[in-house]
């Protein structure tokens, strides 16, 4: 039976999709510095984003970007 979300992890998921809207496309790193989480806390919410579909990781070498999935943005252009 999966975890009930917090609502510290509901803002940080919220404060992460903000940042991705703002930005288009951000690494683990720049998500770090800009928030000012450690990098479990991010890399945690990070997977549960993608897991449900409103992220997706891309990557180019060894550095991963972040950004919001295509087919879920206009739904969160709506809320």
């Amino acid at each position: 039976m999966p975890r009930r979300q917090t609502d510290k992890v509901l803002q940080r998921k919220d404060q992460i999709l903000e940042l991705l809207k703002k930005h288009g496309e951000l690494t683990t790193s720049a998500i770090m510095r800009l928030t000012g989480m450690s990098h479990s806390q991010i890399f945690y919410v990070l997977k549960m984003l993608e897991k449900e579909g409103f992220i997706k990781e891309v990557r180019r070498g060894k550095i991963a970007y972040w950004r919001l999935n295509v087919e879920q943005e206009s739904g969160l252009k709506e809320q």
